[in-house]
């Protein structure tokens, strides 16, 4: 490796861990994965040397049961952590991120609902996803609402997940300070038109680099990444950490229903078992997405009756019989195509290790060939 290209590694892996003082290089992020992730998962994540995140949710209205749940992982997930959080800088920061979903008309209330939460427990990072195309700005008001709240005891770093280069500059402009580079190799919601990580990632670095030089924002890659060579493929594009889902679902903390657990580790070839389609969500009744967005989900019967012309009405209903009949077979399981990687369920702290350790090692055979 020459000078520069150490200089800038070494930059990077001192920047997040100044950002994030309980983190081992190379970053590893566990997804705010809904129905998912869970303050046990996101801790022990933390604890690894990791960032793990909760999901936080999208109904943001004033006295929704979102908002009390928010609060117990919090409570829960501070309880968890105990002496790891007294590791941070800042003994009053939490170490783990919330993420949050923004296209409902309830995120106009996010600031009054769901900030006075955030600041009672001061989380290291903020996660945005998917506001909604009708409501202009939405990204940049939500940071407004966070940055105003913030002070010399909590100051949280706002990550934004993106699924184009245009995202991630109205993101950037918003004040975001992380980008994170959505490949449509990602399970679960993502932008419905993209590009994969290895195009996306090196070109929002660019744009990050050339058109915001003077503000300090990070990329941050995720999609199809389930292994630590996957990682050191990401930091050779131009990212300072990695996210992962679909490896986590089988994490034994994990909130994931029995029958996902066995459809993820049972599916291989990844590319031609995962699927990206609005159809997963629309057959279960979901139809409140806009537009711009899909989800990557495992092939189903649902989904080879949909390409053969089943209406979406028979196949809700052909989902619904077998799933009142014990029949699993057509439920969707989000996944991503490095599904294929993902061959055991394991503590979410060892996942964490195994995967940064395998990084490492790819990055010195690397190293090592040069």
């Amino acid at each position: 490796m020459n000078t520069a290209r150490r200089t800038l590694a070494t930059m990077a892996a001192s920047r997040m861990k100044s950002w994030f003082p309980t983190t081992t290089y190379p970053l590893i992020v566990s997804a705010p994965m809904d129905f998912v992730t869970n303050s046990k998962l996101a801790a022990e994540v933390t604890k690894a040397g990791g960032l793990g995140f909760i999901q936080g949710g999208r109904d943001f209205t004033p006295g929704s049961p979102v908002l009390k749940k928010l609060d117990g992982q919090l409570t829960q997930a501070r309880e968890f952590l105990g002496a790891s959080a007294s590791n941070n800088n800042n003994s009053t920061i939490l170490p783990i991120g919330v993420g949050f979903v923004l296209y409902t008309a309830t995120t106009q209330h996010f600031g009054d609902t769901v900030v006075p939460i955030l600041q009672r427990y001061h989380p290291a990072a903020v996660w945005l996803f998917a506001p909604s195309p009708k409501v202009p700005d939405t990204i940049a008001s939500v940071i407004k609402a966070l940055k105003s709240a913030s002070d010399d005891s909590w100051n949280p770093k706002i990550v934004v997940q993106v699924g184009s280069v245009a995202a991630a500059r109205e993101a950037a402009a918003g004040g975001a300070n992380v980008i994170v580079a959505q490949g449509v190799d990602a399970g679960g919601h993502q932008w419905a038109s993209g590009a994969g990580v290895v195009s996306l990632v090196p070109e929002i670095a660019d744009m990050l680099r050339e058109e915001f030089g003077d503000k300090e924002i990070v990329v941050w890659a995720a999609g199809g990444i389930a292994d630590g060579r996957g990682v050191a493929a990401a930091l050779a594009l131009g990212a300072e950490g990695v996210v992962l889902g679909t490896r986590y679902m089988v994490a034994t903390e994990s909130n994931a229903q029995d029958f996902k657990r066995k459809v993820i580790l049972s599916i291989s070839d990844g590319g031609a078992n995962t699927v990206k389609s609005q159809l997963h969500d629309q057959v279960q009744g979901n139809m409140d997405w806009p537009d711009l967005y899909d989800g990557r989900a495992v092939v189903t019967p649902t989904y080879r009756d949909h390409r053969a012309g089943v209406p979406l009405d028979e196949n809700a209903k052909r989902l619904k019989a077998a799933k009142e009949g014990g029949d699993t077979s057509r439920m969707v399981t989000w996944s991503g195509t490095g599904v294929g990687l993902v061959r055991e369920e394991l503590p979410a702290a060892e996942i964490t290790k195994q995967v940064r350790d395998g990084a490492l090692k790819a990055i010195a055979s690397l190293k090592s060939s040069l």
